[in-house]
């Protein structure tokens, strides 16, 4: 089959961009209408639905989650066609519409009610459906569907969180794998038609409010060192997280697994405020310096546990804005620790760049780590180049680990789509 050329190749992404915005503004407001009718509130509103309510109350809202979340994956799995991932997708792979439909849904709604997973999974399959359907209508040749397939992939995360760059950056650095003249521009259109498109329909607001990042030598300083080691941290997590999800459980087991596994959640969530949810309450806090440093260790350590033990247990989502609040987390802890040396630094300088070293290494993608802390902020310019250094510094820590712990594989910096799997 002909390939086809550039201009027609730009107006295929342009219509999945569309197709894309309009799919990701439905399950956006799936979320903002979950959390009012389990919270009475969203997260426009406030900064964490979850976090609105009387503890007892999140709790016993936890267990039932968690036993309604467990049944409807239970059936999806038995009656349902097996869903079909992204990386599927692009190789041709027909998805089914009604079971990806309702994995996307059920993802985001269980997140809205609470399960302390992300939910940038179900917009990706979203972005997936609507090319793949595409191509397949209009048949178009094997090469175009694979950059359309994973453009519109990208351009439902951007979509889904207004991160028009970032979800471009994700469609090459970890769907593609390459930058060329058709790559490029069949990414970033797509995903600024589908940013353009979802904000039609839902209300932008950043996701996060912090403190302003300059290009002073210290600040530079701070960056290698917070980069190296919530970098570091990042790798294992995100390793850690593929094992668990690979070994999720299914059938049956779910049944009994993943209600224990939100008892556990609801348990700790009596305790530890910010354990449940995607992690923005939690980050947030730390942007602004308002956790101490016991607390920082306690929720660390639990939002991570509760995070692989939901997918241990059959959860499905991603790690995008969990592995920002501990990379928050991690970061506002070494800022503590190094405060004497930098008193000027504002904790939430450390916790940004932890951040953004953490989430650029549990999703392998430097570039896409980078921009999606500076548009996840709305970070003015001056920042950008601590940013960047942070990503190098957490990038090559954990090049430097792969080769002392990890001879036989030679982990790359940038590893596949090991996050775009959406079963």
């Amino acid at each position: 089959m002909t390939e086809t050329p550039l201009n027609r190749l730009a107006l295929f992404a342009i219509i999945a961009g569309v197709v894309t915005g309009v799919l990701v503004a439905a399950i956006n407001w799936a979320v903002i209408g979950t959390e009012r009718l389990v919270y009475g509130t969203d997260h426009i509103a406030t900064l964490g639905p979850g976090e609105t309510v009387a503890p007892a109350r999140l709790a016993w809202t936890l267990v039932g989650v968690g036993v309604v979340t467990a049944v409807a994956w239970f059936l999806l799995g038995r009656f349902g066609r097996p869903t079909v991932s992204v990386p599927g997708a692009m190789k041709g792979e027909h998805m089914p519409v009604p079971e990806t439909l309702a994995s996307a849904f059920l993802q985001v709604m269980s997140v809205a009610a609470g399960a302390p997973v992300g939910r940038e999974n179900a917009p990706r399959l979203l972005g997936g459906l609507a090319a793949a359907g595409m191509t397949r209508s209009l048949h178009i040749d094997a090469a175009s569907r694979r950059i359309l397939v994973a453009s519109a992939a990208g351009a439902g995360l951007a979509a889904s969180f207004h991160l028009p760059l970032a979800g471009a950056l994700f469609t090459l650095e970890l769907l593609l794998l390459e930058f060329t003249t058709r790559t490029v521009v069949a990414a970033m259109v797509c995903s600024a038609t589908a940013v353009a498109t979802t904000s039609l329909f839902v209300h932008h607001h950043p996701i996060y409010r912090a403190v302003t990042l300059s290009e002073r030598p210290e600040v530079l300083l701070v960056a290698i060192i917070v980069g190296a080691l919530a970098g570091s941290a990042g790798h294992f997590f995100g390793r850690a997280a593929r094992k668990v999800a690979a070994r999720r459980a299914r059938g049956t087991q779910v049944l009994w697994q993943m209600p224990l596994a939100f008892l556990v959640v609801a348990a700790l969530a009596l305790v530890i405020p910010g354990v449940s949810g995607n992690g923005r309450y939690a980050a947030q806090l730390l942007l602004f310096d308002e956790m101490t440093v016991s607390m920082m260790l306690v929720l660390g350590v639990a939002r991570a546990a509760v995070t692989l033990l939901c997918f241990r247990t059959g959860a499905v989502g991603g790690t995008l804005t969990p592995a920002f609040a501990l990379g928050a987390l991690i970061g506002a802890a070494v800022g503590t620790v190094l405060h004497p040396l930098f008193p000027t630094l504002p904790l939430g300088a450390f916790a940004l760049m932890g951040a953004a070293a953490f989430l650029s290494t549990t999703m392998a993608a430097p570039m896409f780590g980078m921009l999606a802390a500076v548009e996840f902020t709305d970070m003015p310019a001056q920042g950008y180049l601590a940013m960047f250094v942070t990503v190098i510094a957490a990038a090559l820590a954990t090049r430097a680990w792969a080769v002392l712990i990890d001879k036989e594989s030679k982990a790359t910096i940038w590893a596949p789509t090991q996050w775009t799997q959406a079963t």
